[in-house]
């Protein structure tokens, strides 16, 4: 991917930034104690990761998704793929989406599949 496309996926800087950043640092530090991420981190994961390609709702309808193709996490060619499958894109990342297998945790990315799950059930 080229490094002006891959910009597009960080998060912008700024105040709202570090403090979604830090959130997801202390949800992180609680979810090693535990051993499971919470679904309150796989929502705050989502939105600091995900959401600006998928959108607040999955569907893969912002500006930046529409460019880059993003698919909508709430479709049936989404749904019907197993949880193995989902976390296995989130961490080697396919197409256009990048790998987060550097930046979350294997529970992480199994709380984002359940959270993904979440999102085409609320859509009915």
């Amino acid at each position: 991917m080229a490094s002006g496309a891959r910009s597009l996926l960080r998060p912008p800087g700024g105040v709202a930034s570090t403090v979604a950043i830090l959130s997801l640092m202390l949800a992180s530090l609680a979810a090693a104690k535990t051993g499971k991420a919470s679904e309150n981190e796989a929502a705050s994961a989502f939105k600091l990761q995900c959401s600006s390609c998928h959108g607040a709702n999955g569907a893969g309808d912002t500006s930046v998704g529409k460019t880059l193709k993003a698919a909508d996490l709430r479709s049936q060619a989404v749904q019907k793929q197993s949880d193995t499958e989902l976390a296995q894109i989130i961490a080697d990342g396919k197409g256009n989406m990048p790998s987060f297998s550097d930046s979350l945790t294997k529970d992480q990315i199994s709380a984002l599949v359940a959270y993904i799950r979440k999102l085409a059930k609320s859509q009915k």
